[in-house]
């Protein structure tokens, strides 16, 4: 069944690859935008941080949908190459005095090749195996930029300027995640809608078939690597600065599993519904951790431990409810309700 407008059609390749099509999806989008960057203007400042915190989760999570959801690599090490890129731009702006416009690039390309490293296992190596190699990229790292960087107690970053413009405040910085985050999903949208894309869906579907149409495996496994890598590196060089400080409390493994989960409830495979997953869950999360203390005075006889654990509980239920009943994500739900309304009222 197509999934466009009635009276829309595809005469051309240029038509078929084109991300907007008609005259209201052009509306709808320019007033997203709008709306998007006007948001500070009227909401409070608990919610600018949250914004924030939900735009560099869109950004680290699309590279690994790309990664997951279009190329199948199985991976759950994406917080530990956000680390990789927040201590890339943090030692790079503190000890040789790089701006942070030219480090955001740079912590990209550092977590792409330091993703293609553990992308190598991915020629022969699948599924839950691995889940495991990326998994030792989580400790690996972690180990490294411990011990060897000796950056374990963090690093100090200044806030970026540009001008006269100091960028200190949730507003200020507020601009830049959005503006980044608008770009990156495009630039994702683009991949997946490109040879490339295609590439990484037929490797997705059955490696060895493509194998067969000729397709260079190895290639293209270490590409959705790098792009995966490279996201994540930009996100965690954002999530540092706005921290003003680089520190591996901030990319737990932990952290990883959310990504990963964020991309089931959005959906694996889809740019949209990543975004749609992020917004779910960081706003999940962002309600429990404003209910649990709550909790505790309505209910003492809980114990602290289960207090604090009530954010993980129900996060895990959430996936788990998601894994059972809704496995296509929300961006599935989402393709349900446009064609039902386009094709209202003869549904049958």
């Amino acid at each position: 069944m197509s999934t466009l407008p009635s009276g829309t059609y595809n005469t051309t390749y240029g038509e078929d690859m084109a991300i907007v099509r008609t005259r209201l999806q052009w509306v709808l989008l320019i007033g997203f935008i709008v709306l998007l960057l006007t948001l500070p203007l009227f909401i409070a400042p608990r919610y600018i941080y949250l914004a924030i915190f939900m735009g560099v989760g869109v950004i680290a999570a699309l590279g690994l949908n790309i990664l997951t959801g279009y190329c199948g690599q199985i991976s759950i090490g994406q917080s530990v190459f956000m680390a990789v890129g927040a201590f890339s731009a943090g030692l790079l702006m503190s000890k040789t005095g790089v701006p942070f416009w030219a480090t955001i690039p740079i912590s990209g390309i550092v977590a792409g090749l330091s993703g293609l490293v553990f992308g190598i296992p991915s020629l022969r190596i699948k599924g839950l195996y691995l889940a495991l190699a990326t998994l030792a990229a989580q400790f690996i790292i972690a180990f490294f930029i411990t011990n060897v960087l000796k950056a374990g107690s963090g690093v100090a970053i200044r806030p970026p300027t540009l001008g006269g413009i100091t960028f200190n405040t949730d507003r200020s910085f507020y601009y830049i995640v959005i503006v980044i985050a608008i770009i990156f999903t495009f630039f994702a949208k683009s991949i997946v809608r490109s040879n490339v894309g295609r590439a990484f869906i037929a490797i997705r579907d059955n490696d060895i078939a493509a194998e067969v149409m000729g397709i260079n495996i190895f290639r293209y496994k270490l590409l959705a690597f790098f792009i995966g890598c490279f996201f994540a590196g930009v996100a965690g060089c954002l999530w540092a600065t706005y921290s003003g400080l680089a520190t591996m409390d901030s990319y737990s493994l932990t952290e990883s599993i959310w990504l990963l989960g964020m991309c089931v409830i959005g959906g694996l495979g889809s740019v949209s519904g990543t975004i749609m997953g992020v917004v779910a869950f960081r706003g999940i999360q962002y309600l429990v951790q404003q209910l649990s203390p709550d909790l505790g005075i309505a209910f003492p006889s809980l114990s602290s431990n289960i207090v604090s654990a009530f954010n993980i509980l129900i996060l895990g239920l959430v996936i788990l409810l998601f894994l059972m009943f809704e496995p296509r994500g929300l961006a599935h739900r989402w393709e349900i309700v446009k064609t039902a309304y386009r094709m209202h009222p003869w549904s049958y």
